[in-house]
């Protein structure tokens, strides 16, 4: 049977310093024994798929404690790829994702954490904490912010008034083509990203969240409900209670099936580059999936990915 990892600090003689500082964290004598669930949140005020994710953070937090656990949030950067595109920023992107593995990596493992919960959203942050996930092999689940509610202006068309939906590229194409008044470019701009949440449309952020579904590691849903639908409140509340499940039929059941290696199986990341396929998703997620089964030694290869294709 599995011991807690946690016990590593909260247990024993010796670690009465380890313990004074759990207790300055607002850890009581009834908790201790408890799982420790760690929290990486990716809350920033940089990045519109991120900028609500302070409250969700606290939201899980509190549901993880009523269903048995102590609950530990600590952050992670987050680049928003749209404003960091077109200069220099851009050189940060990919290697921010590494940084955030590493991060929720020493986070997880210099604390002892028992299990995992990844509030994620955009480009390289998904990518980041799932590589995390798997280095770290222990109960994990995936929660994202969600996708951003489309745009939408009302657009003329051979003398007909008609909505228009938009996107993030639709102010990226539209800026860039000379025929396209500035007022029009003007009204693109201002409807394009109207909510919080990853960019709408099958795009990085929002394929990847997808994915994650596909490979096992978060509930059903967490890749396609809007960042401002009601039905995500409970999603994030279902990941705070499931997260104990899982941490409790691991280290009390001896039941390995539960940890993302055993779930994120060489036939999981085929099933996930299926999905991406079929739905058209981003072609950023052959490099995120090769780097995630590297980190959790599944031989799956480009070749696999040029099978499916």
């Amino acid at each position: 049977m599995p011991q807690y990892r946690s016990q590593t600090s909260t247990h024993g003689r010796n670690m009465a310093g380890a313990r004074a500082l759990w207790r300055a964290t607002g850890v009581a004598d009834s908790d201790f024994g408890k799982p420790i669930i760690a929290i990486a949140n990716s809350f920033t005020q940089f990045v519109p798929g991120h900028v609500h994710l302070h409250d969700i953070g606290q939201l899980v937090a509190r549901e993880i404690e009523r269903s048995g656990g102590i609950a530990k949030e600590f952050n992670t950067i987050a680049v928003d790829d749209g404003i960091a595109m077109g200069h220099e920023g851009m050189l940060y992107s990919l290697p921010s994702r590494d940084l955030i593995a590493d991060s929720v990596e020493y986070m997880v493992n210099a604390h002892c954490a028992d299990a995992l919960v990844c509030i994620s959203n955009c480009d390289k942050i998904t990518p980041g904490m799932l590589m995390a996930s798997m280095r770290l092999n222990i109960p994990t689940i995936f929660v994202s912010g969600g996708p951003m509610e489309a745009g939408k202006i009302i657009a003329t068309t051979n003398g007909e008034q008609q909505i228009r939906k938009l996107d993030l590229i639709d102010a990226m194409i539209e800026a860039g083509n000379d025929k396209i008044s500035d007022e029009t470019v003007a009204q693109v701009e201002r409807s394009a990203c109207p909510t919080c949440g990853s960019c709408s449309g099958m795009f990085t952020a929002n394929s990847m969240n997808c994915l994650t579904e596909a490979l096992g590691l978060s509930l059903p849903g967490n890749g396609s409900l809007l960042a401002t639908h009601a039905l995500r409140k409970e999603l994030f509340l279902e990941a705070g209670r499931h997260i104990v499940e899982l941490a409790k039929r691991y280290y009390e059941q001896d039941d390995s099936s539960v940890l993302p290696r055993s779930i994120a199986t060489k036939a999981a990341f085929n099933n996930a580059m299926s999905l991406d396929i079929a739905m058209g998703g981003s072609t950023n997620t052959v490099l995120h999936l090769l780097a995630a089964a590297t980190e959790a030694g599944v031989n799956f290869k480009m070749a696999d990915i040029d099978q499916l294709s």
